[in-house]
């Protein structure tokens, strides 16, 4: 290991860990929205530890959600926009860096998937143009609330990272088994480097490929 921190990408499917809280109730607003990402945290500093000890890390968060209705942001994004303020009672809250699982792993960013890497910024839209992605939470023909994109949105950031060719490892947290093709993908396209990927799934992921265990980290 390198004595100097090494970036990680970590790509979350944040729906997902809100559907890990017990009830509806506990699913909105920015105090959820700090205690899951504080939670997040520690889950990710933990897999990290176990992997390589005390390497010191950089933490860079991109979260997928259905995060706009059209062009407006959904009051889930509002939520976790506050959420990097830690703790706005304390007028010297250090922000994004209070979060950090160990003094070793230091949160840098936390952005959101609708804003794409890889996309041209000619392709903006919204009021205030600083979104590839609008309407990824919509009504389906049967009136019914849903996501749109978010998926594809998380893998094509995640194949834009692995093409990088930086030292940075990728992350991503989910649980959905389509997830795996881009993942797998992306290990692929990191063969041959120093670099990693890890796919953090809360219970597993259901997938029948005996040949990517490595590949998970159970939470």
């Amino acid at each position: 290991m390198t004595s100097r921190p090494i970036p990680v990408h970590v790509l979350v499917d944040w729906n997902s860990e809100l559907l890990a809280q017990k009830s509806p109730e506990e699913r909105e607003g920015p105090e959820v929205a700090r205690r899951v990402f504080k939670i997040l945290n520690r889950q990710v500093g933990k897999m990290l530890y176990d992997i390589a000890g005390s390497q010191a890390f950089f933490l860079y968060f991109r979260c997928y959600c259905g995060w706009r209705i059209q062009s407006q942001p959904t009051r889930r994004r509002e939520s976790l926009e506050a959420a990097r303020i830690y703790n706005p009672r304390n007028v010297q809250d250090r922000g994004l860096a209070e979060y950090s699982p160990r003094t070793s792993q230091v949160v840098r960013a936390l952005e959101f998937g609708d804003k794409l890497l890889g996309a041209l910024d000619e392709r903006l839209c919204g009021p205030r143009l600083d979104h590839h992605l609008p309407s990824t939470f919509q009504k389906n023909r049967n009136d019914v609330w849903g996501e749109k994109m978010v998926d594809t949105a998380l893998v094509a950031d995640l194949l834009h990272l692995a093409l990088e060719t930086d030292q940075s490892w990728l992350v991503v947290v989910g649980q959905d088994a389509d997830l795996v093709p881009g993942i797998l993908t992306a290990e692929g396209l990191l063969h041959g480097t120093n670099r990693r990927m890890i796919f953090l799934a809360r219970g597993g992921v259901n997938n029948s490929n005996p040949k990517m265990t490595d590949l998970v980290c159970r939470r």
